[in-house]
């Protein structure tokens, strides 16, 4: 009967250290947001079945439908033909193939896409949001990103969310991006476009610690939209990369300060701490890329942890120097 007492204690004591353990800056994100509805439609499964023998009619019948992909003048035979080469090309088709397998019905895409907006309507309720999201292939064009915002629809890409490295070494996509091309990426690109769409605002590339603070406050923005997304997903690491970072926050941070890279505005510089690639050679074949978009993070949350700022006034702040100096971010050594 003695030993209760002390199992209470301990359980309680343990319960306490969980609590103490959950980040001021994360309870501030933890919001009630309401359901939001879009409606989907898969213009893949229009495109790769239409009748190839008439094909440039079949296209005028979906384009009221499908213009958001379909805007253009479809009597011009060029234009008609490229669609018509890219629909029947093998690798597409095999990429339709491998969509439809891993996205049968959209169950795995529709809530994540709705809670992202939800949060943002929560958040900027006065923004005029889409109310209709299209899924499509296009063939992992490089130079198009996984997710747009089209006349104000949502254009999702689906054959950059396949996890499946061998498809894109096809393509010759470096392994260290394959790895982001998944699932649990789509929240996090729908949340990027968001920002890039609504909120973004053109700046002149400035010193290292101004970057820092910019990139951390547009991933802290998708942490905001997507708050339950892992750390390494939020910032395209691996699990084993984010531990690193984690690991020799300190020791790179003091790196940082006594070599006086905070105020260095060059290119070099920047390339060191915001180019993306397979590790930071300058720290380790371990180390991540992009490190400044890590510390920047952690700024971000330093700052949204230390003060009373709602989340709308941090992403509207203009002096980012002002908010890095009032973060009170200093990581441990």
């Amino acid at each position: 009967m003695k030993a209760k007492p002390l199992i209470i204690i301990t359980l309680a004591l343990l319960v306490a250290s969980c609590q103490e353990k959950t980040p001021v800056y994360k309870a501030k994100l933890d919001i009630k947001a309401e359901p939001y509805d879009l409606e989907f439609d898969r213009y893949e499964d229009v495109l790769f079945n239409l009748d190839t023998a008439d094909f440039q009619q079949e296209l005028i019948k979906s384009q009221d439908r499908y213009r958001v992909f379909l805007s253009g003048d479809l009597g011009n035979t060029e234009a008609v033909q490229y669609l018509k080469d890219f629909a029947t090309d093998p690798f597409s088709v095999f990429l339709y193939q491998k969509a439809k397998a891993s996205f049968p019905d959209l169950k795995q895409v529709e809530p994540v896409v709705e809670d992202v907006l939800a949060h943002f309507h929560y958040y900027y309720p006065d923004i005029e949001l889409p109310k209709k999201a299209f899924t499509c292939i296009t063939g992992v064009h490089p130079d198009e990103p996984p997710v747009q915002i089209i006349d104000n629809q949502i254009v999702i890409s689906l054959d950059w969310y396949l996890d499946d490295e061998e498809v894109y070494d096809q393509i010759g996509m470096p392994r260290y991006m394959s790895l982001r091309r998944n699932g649990p990426t789509l929240a996090k690109d729908v949340a990027e476009q968001l920002y890039m769409h609504y909120l973004y605002e053109w700046r002149k590339q400035g010193q290292i610690v101004g970057e820092m603070v910019f990139y951390g406050r547009r991933n802290f923005f998708v942490e905001a939209m997507c708050p339950n997304l892992p750390d390494s997903v939020l910032l395209g690491y691996s699990a084993h990369q984010w531990q690193w970072a984690v690991e020799n926050e300190g020791e790179v941070w003091a790196d940082i300060v006594g070599n006086r890279r905070l105020y260095d505005a060059g290119l070099d510089a920047y390339m060191m701490f915001f180019g993306d690639g397979p590790f930071t050679q300058a720290y380790s074949n371990d180390a991540p890329s992009r490190l400044g978009e890590f510390f920047g993070l952690n700024i971000i949350r330093s700052y949204a942890s230390n003060n009373d700022c709602d989340f709308v006034e941090l992403m509207d702040r203009k002096n980012l120097q002002n908010i890095f100096q009032d973060s009170g971010y200093k990581p441990k050594k």
